[in-house]
């Protein structure tokens, strides 16, 4: 390759057969476009990639505002943890203000209901993960395994708008899984961790 390039532009190039000439240029050109097709393909998807938002990371909760008759704001959540790949989501929250009760592995057995509901109910714990989409502002949520088994039923999916702006993602809810708006939708504030 090394060869053909110090032939055309060495000085003897313009005293070469023009046929010779012509083979010679054909191969220059296009191991040179070859090569700018190798290392600027990477480079230019790597620039597009750059100017889409992506939630892919490891995030955790910061803040929780809910609206309606119910209203709070907490800025000091229970634990969460949620990962975003490039089409799959997981999270893991502890819902409320405060840790849920303590209950023991080896009492789960001999637990009542209400001790039950307070550690796994949908007001002490949520988990879920499947797919997701991003468009226009809007988070689309898809369950393939969740604490509960609506988010799972067949065509269900969840609407939020989302807001990236550096390391803090900003959720609200919009649909439900049920396909009906949120009344007082709950709007999380997480900050990228990894």
């Amino acid at each position: 390759m090394l060869e053909i390039f110090n032939r055309v532009v060495h000085q003897d190039f313009d005293k070469e057969d023009p046929v010779n000439k012509k083979l010679t240029l054909a191969v220059a050109a296009t191991a040179v476009a070859g090569l700018m097709a190798l290392v600027g393909a990477p480079l230019l998807s790597q620039s597009r990639a750059a100017s889409q938002p992506t939630l892919q990371g490891v995030w955790r909760v910061t803040e929780v505002t809910t609206t309606g008759k119910d209203a709070s704001n907490n800025k000091s959540p229970q634990p969460s943890l949620y990962i975003y790949t490039a089409k799959h989501y997981s999270y893991v929250r502890i819902n409320g203000t405060k840790a849920r009760p303590d209950l023991p592995q080896d009492q789960v057995a001999k637990a009542t209901a209400a001790q039950l509901l307070a550690v796994w109910g949908p007001s002490g714990f949520s988990a879920q993960a499947g797919t997701y989409e991003l468009a226009g502002g809007k988070l689309t949520t898809r369950a393939i395994a969740a604490r509960g088994t609506g988010p799972m039923a067949s065509g269900a999916f969840a609407t939020a708008s989302y807001k990236l702006d550096g390391k803090t993602l900003t959720i609200t809810q919009e649909r439900g899984f049920n396909g009906k708006p949120v009344e007082n939708p709950t709007t999380w504030k997480l900050t990228q961790i990894e």
